[in-house]
């Protein structure tokens, strides 16, 4: 599988709030972490799950604006919108695939 098909289906996963789908394109030791300091926000994807669950509550929808690969990395502008308010954030994601898995997200914040 293409690194980009495993982040689009993230995405579709993610937009679905299908927290089991969404989770099995994750490796178990997934990092996240939050970019330029390289703080770790999230770490295993039991932490992952836990995050997630509570995120879908909020219908969240991600709106891919442009993609960008390098290697193994995958990089999206997304913009994010609770379903339940219409709040709408702006950011870029990196997310570095390893054996058809993402195993490390940046995420870059306004």
């Amino acid at each position: 599988m293409s690194i980009e098909k495993v982040v689009q289906q993230q995405i579709e996963y993610y937009n679905g709030q299908d927290i089991e789908g969404f989770a099995s394109t994750y490796a178990d030791d997934i990092t996240v972490y939050t970019f330029p300091d390289n703080t770790i926000t999230l770490s295993g994807k039991h932490a992952l799950i836990e995050r997630y669950t509570e995120t879908f509550k909020k219908k969240m929808f991600a709106d891919i604006r442009n993609r960008s690969i390098v290697g193994n990395k995958v990089i999206d502008w997304e913009i994010a919108t609770n379903g339940l308010t219409g709040e709408r954030t702006s950011l870029m994601a990196i997310y570095e695939i390893e054996d058809n898995l993402i195993s490390k997200v940046w995420f870059i914040r306004e």
